[in-house]
C-alpha cells in the first residue's frame, strides 16, 4: 500500500458535521424552516429600526444567493462580509463597519451553534498522528475565525500544522490554488498527500486534478463522475486504508 506523509481534511461534514435542523426556527407566511435569518434579526433588531421580519428575510436570503453567484463565475473566495454588505445595501443601511461586523458575527454564532463533533474522530486523529503522518484541514468557508473557533472548541486545532481556510487564500475548492497553497504551507508535493473529503466535486475532483489521491466520506448516495482512490463512510474506515 502506497505510504503518504501528510493527510489533507476538509472541515464541513468531514471533521465537523453541519446540522440545518439545529439552526433556530422561521416561521413566514404560514411555513416554518430553519435558518439563522430569526437570530440574526433578533440580535440586530435595535440597528433595523421598525422593520417587520417579514421585510428583512428576502433581501437576507437574496444576499446569500448573490455571494454564492459571485464565487461560481471563477471559484474566487468573497468574505462573509461581502453579503452583509449586499444586505446592507439593499436594506439601504448606512455603510458602517461597526454594524457590518456585528451583522456578520451574529450570523456566525448561530452557524456556529448548529455544528456537532462526532467525539471518536478525536481517537481517529490520535492514531493518525502517532503512525507519523502530518495533518492538515483545507476548508471552504467565507469566515476564517469562526472555522479556526470551532476546531478550537471542539479540541481539534493543535491535531493540524496548517489550516487553510478559503477567505484567507481568496480561492475556493476544486480551485487548484487553494491545493497548491496547502502543499506549498506542508512543502510537499501531490504524490505524498491524500485528501480527506466528503464532497465529490470541491473535495475529490479538486485534488485530482492537482495529482492528489483521494478520499471520498461517502455520507450519502449520490452520481458523480469523481475517482477517489478510496470511499469510505466514516473517518474510522481510514485506519483500514491508511
Amino acid at each position: 500500500m502506497k505510504k503518504y506523509s501528510a493527510l489533507l481534511f476538509d472541515l464541513f461534514d468531514t471533521l465537523v458535521m453541519f446540522k440545518p435542523s439545529l439552526l433556530p426556527k422561521v416561521t413566514l407566511n404560514g411555513e416554518t424552516w430553519n435558518s439563522t435569518a430569526e437570530h440574526v434579526f433578533t440580535e440586530m433588531r435595535s440597528s433595523l429600526g421598525e422593520m417587520e421580519f417579514a421585510d428583512f428575510y428576502e433581501p437576507f436570503v437574496e444576499s446569500h444567493r448573490e455571494l454564492m453567484e459571485l464565487r461560481k463565475k471563477d471559484l474566487r473566495e468573497y468574505p462573509n462580509r461581502k453579503r452583509f454588505e449586499i444586505f446592507m445595501e439593499k436594506m439601504g443601511l448606512r455603510g458602517d463597519d461597526g454594524l457590518l461586523d456585528r451583522f456578520v458575527l451574529s450570523h456566525m454564532k448561530s452557524l456556529s451553534g448548529a455544528m456537532v463533533y462526532p467525539e471518536h474522530h478525536t481517537e481517529v486523529l490520535f492514531y493518525l498522528r502517532e503512525k507519523g503522518y502530518r495533518l492538515s484541514v483545507v476548508s471552504n468557508f467565507d469566515h476564517a475565525p469562526t472555522a479556526r473557533e470551532l476546531l478550537r472548541k471542539f479540541g481539534i486545532a493543535d491535531f493540524f500544522e496548517h489550516t487553510v481556510i478559503s477567505e484567507e487564500v481568496g480561492w475556493r475548492k476544486p480551485h487548484r490554488k487553494i491545493f497548491e497553497f496547502a502543499l506549498a504551507s506542508l512543502g510537499e508535493n501531490p504524490s505524498e498527500v491524500i485528501f480527506i473529503g466528503d464532497n465529490p466535486e470541491a473535495d475529490i475532483m479538486g485534488s485530482s486534478d492537482c495529482g492528489i489521491d483521494s478520499v471520498w466520506v461517502k455520507r450519502r448516495e449520490q452520481f458523480t463522475q469523481a475517482k477517489p482512490k478510496f470511499t469510505i463512510k466514516d473517518l474510522e474506515d481510514l485506519k483500514e486504508i491508511i
